[in-house]
């Protein structure tokens, strides 16, 4: 299933063929049924019985905070659009985290799908929040930041933030700007393995690493987070309920801009 789409992955697949499909469906439907939630369910046809069991396995999607958001400010780098997010009031020169979309998200995904600007101004975060379409070709040091402190960000040290294929990006990204350059990093679920990932790079880092314990990089992303305690890295986050997919990430959205927030107030001026 498309995770960047919020579907989610549940535990095992339904089913590809018709008839187990239409036989796990009944099945199913009779679970949901007993638990109050099979009528809607049923009547949706599959799909809605695939969505009813995901809601169950992996949880409902959170609503966003109803705080009003900030100023959002769209525009376009070398063809590809930025957006920004600003905190309500905002005041003086701000930081900022840049924020890296997973497989077949773009720079809107952050904004529309997880509610990141109403996220931020509920935090009380004293940053912004950028992203950009198509990050992996994208040239953040050399292009975007140097775009970000045109518009009165601060960039000198800067927060980083991905999920899934963005995860994987932002811990490289990270570790090859280093600390100098970067306050903190969170991935959510980054998919990359514990071997491939750059660990003894991102030991001066404070990191924040968190999956949901149904996504396929679990084991992975509880290895990393180990073995970076175990380097003496100041690394927060860890396995908790969840799939793969918007619920678990606008879940940990909270905790993790509290954890921007104590990093990013620490930058040297």
């Amino acid at each position: 299933m498309n995770a960047e789409r919020g579907q989610g992955e549940a535990p095992a697949p339904l089913g590809a063929g018709k008839t187990p499909l239409k036989r796990r469906a009944f099945l199913i439907g009779g679970g949901l049924a007993t638990l109050g939630v099979g009528g809607v369910a049923l009547a949706s046809g599959p799909e809605g019985v695939r969505e009813a069991y995901a809601k169950i396995v992996c949880g409902a999607i959170p609503e966003p905070p109803v705080t009003a958001p900030g100023m959002l400010q769209r525009s376009r780098v070398n063809g590809r659009r930025v957006v920004i997010g600003l905190p309500p009031d905002a005041r003086g020169v701000l930081s900022v985290v840049i924020m890296l979309h997973g497989a077949t998200g773009n720079a809107r995904t952050p904004f529309d799908r997880y509610a990141i600007a109403r996220h931020l101004a509920a935090s009380g975060g004293h940053f912004a929040v950028a992203s950009i379409d198509d990050w992996p070709s994208a040239d953040i040091a050399g292009t975007l930041l140097p775009y970000l402190r045109e518009c009165g960000l601060d960039i000198r040290r800067i927060g980083i933030l991905g999920w899934s294929s963005g995860g994987a990006g932002a811990l490289k990204l990270a570790a090859e700007l280093g600390p100098e350059r970067v306050s903190a990093v969170a991935a959510t679920a980054p998919a990359v393995t514990a071997a491939r990932a750059p660990l003894q790079e991102l030991v001066d880092i404070p990191i924040w690493l968190g999956s949901g314990e149904r996504d396929m990089w679990a084991p992975q992303t509880e290895t990393m987070l180990k073995g970076l305690k175990a380097l003496g890295a100041t690394a927060e986050g860890g396995i908790s309920g969840g799939c793969r997919n918007t619920a678990y990430r606008r879940r940990v959205l909270p905790e993790q801009l509290a954890f921007f927030s104590r990093h990013m107030a620490t930058a040297p001026a």
